[in-house]
């Protein structure tokens, strides 16, 4: 908390803050405010009080510019969540190819809240994966956040490794140049995205994104967080009116539980739960003919994700049109994907381990998989270390460290494999890595900083406890900690001081 400041006034501070930009700070959030108003004072050379006056009369627009660019989180990557990525992929754009919903073939999208432009690039990406059922329809592509800065960033399109921590080595080969350390996207990715600064708690959405057309799909994913219930019930409402009917509103995973108006139906998916503008389904949608496309492969009938249950191989032959379909189609990457990980969940290993083998081993001439495939083999490692047959988890590991060479939590999870094999100078070495590409990996700093000890190194134990009790200070204590087996930020950080190791 900024120091010397009344409660009344911290509230007050607040209260403007919201006002001018929207962004909700409730009591237990007043630590994460004070740290983005400490910054705000040095960006404009003030302090709080003139800071104060100024929220009150009436601000420029650099004053809440610089409130924005500091209150709001830019933490975003290519492809965050693989997973809505699949399912955009195999369900709700060829929901739309097969049942398209204008006169012409045209298909909207627009990330509302896209910070540096991550996650509209990866829609352009995915999109220009699609080419084979998309050559002929107009794409628009759609990115806009609040903060300038972020957005400047997005413009440009450069990126450093931490944006990349989620993307296979094939598709950063494929889409982006690299000079040095930064990765620059390919112009005609760059060409398919058009950015706008936009405040969603605004009026005025189609003149802001110079676009009047209705989306099929809003992507509106980790910034429903930032408002009130009323204010986010009237964003809501705007975003409703830009969608078309049956079109698609998608949240983040903690956020399904706001969307409460009546004109949106929860769709659920395996493992995700979105939204679809319209009355619910009450009759499963016709299932059309399976035809081969040029590639040979069979294109996938769409069944609507709630109609209750999966139709069988055996049930899956019915009439249509005085036809008879005798071919079930082929099982999307994802649907085998979220079976390998129920059976890993439900602790049957070996089940996960024969459905991972073949989504791997198909997806080796098929493009369409380069989503989950990654994922697949990080399961697949993880589902042979629990059989406790080290050497294949090391291999599916390796596999895995090969397909995303930037992602942090691989090379984590490799550590954990050798430490389970007794290897710990290769288990600090992996950490060593995983935190080099990422210097915030909190779990990474304490384990290394346990190793080290075990290996009688107090010094250098001693100052990864610290890193982690520095980036800990700067955690919600209620933060649940990424592969800390449900342990909180608090809860570590009374661990770690009560070792006397840091």
């Amino acid at each position: 908390m900024i120091k010397d400041i009344p409660k009344n006034m911290f509230e007050e501070l607040s209260r403007l803050v919201t006002n001018h930009t929207g962004l909700y700070f409730p009591e237990k959030k007043w630590d994460t405010l004070s740290k983005g108003l400490i910054s705000v004072i040095k960006d404009l050379d003030t302090d709080i009080y003139q800071l104060f006056q100024n929220l009150h009369a009436s601000p420029s627009q650099e004053v809440v510019n610089a409130l924005t660019t500091r209150l709001t989180i830019g933490e975003t990557y290519f492809f965050r969540d693989k997973n809505f990525f699949q399912i955009l992929q195999d369900h709700i754009l060829r929901g739309i190819i097969n049942h398209p919903k204008r006169d012409a073939k045209k298909i909207i999208l627009w990330s509302a809240g896209c910070a540096t432009g991550e996650e509209p690039y990866s829609i352009a990406i995915l999109i220009d994966q699609m080419r084979p059922v998309l050559k002929d329809w107009d794409i628009t592509i759609i990115g806009s956040d609040i903060n300038p800065v972020a957005l400047n960033k997005a413009q440009k399109g450069i990126y450093s490794n931490w944006s990349f921590r989620g993307t296979p080595e094939k598709i950063i080969q494929q889409y982006f140049t690299q000079t040095g350390n930064s990765f620059k996207i390919t112009p005609h990715i760059r060409q398919k995205v058009q950015f706008h600064q936009l405040n969603l708690m605004g009026d005025n959405y189609p003149a802001c994104l110079n676009f009047y057309e209705t989306m099929d799909v809003i992507l509106c994913r980790n910034v429903l967080m930032y408002f009130n219930d009323q204010d986010r019930n009237n964003v809501l409402k705007k975003l409703s009116k830009s969608l078309i009917n049956n079109g698609w509103l998608i949240t983040g995973p903690a956020e399904s539980g706001f969307v409460n108006l009546p004109e949106f139906t929860p769709v659920r998916f395996s493992n995700a739960l979105y939204h679809r503008k319209g009355p619910p389904r009450i009759v499963i949608e016709q299932v059309n003919t399976i035809k081969k496309n040029r590639q040979g492969q069979y294109t996938r009938p769409i069944v609507p994700a709630h109609a209750g249950r999966r139709l069988s191989d055996k049930k899956y032959a019915r009439q249509i049109n005085n036809k008879r379909v005798s071919r079930p189609p082929e099982k999307p990457k994802y649907d085998m994907y979220q079976e390998a990980l129920n059976d890993y969940d439900r602790g049957a290993y070996s089940h996960s381990v024969k459905k991972l083998l073949d989504i791997v081993s198909q997806g080796q001439n098929n493009n369409n998989t380069f989503l989950m495939k990654t994922e697949s083999m990080i399961l697949l490692a993880k589902s042979y270390a629990n059989i406790g047959d080290l050497d294949q988890a090391k291999i599916w590991c390796e596999k895995a460290i090969e397909s995303e060479k930037l992602n942090p939590e691989i090379y984590y999870l490799l550590s954990t494999i050798f430490q389970s094999a007794g290897n710990i100078d290769d288990s600090v070495k992996s950490l060593k890595q995983s935190i080099y590409l990422n210097p915030e990996f909190i779990m990474a700093h304490f384990t290394l900083g346990m190793l080290l000890f075990q290996k009688r190194m107090p010094a250098e134990s001693r100052k990864s406890m610290r890193n982690a009790l520095l980036l800990l200070e700067l955690t919600d204590a209620d933060e649940i900690l990424p592969y800390s087996e449900g342990m909180t930020a608090g809860r570590l950080a009374e661990t770690i001081k009560s070792m006397k190791i840091s």
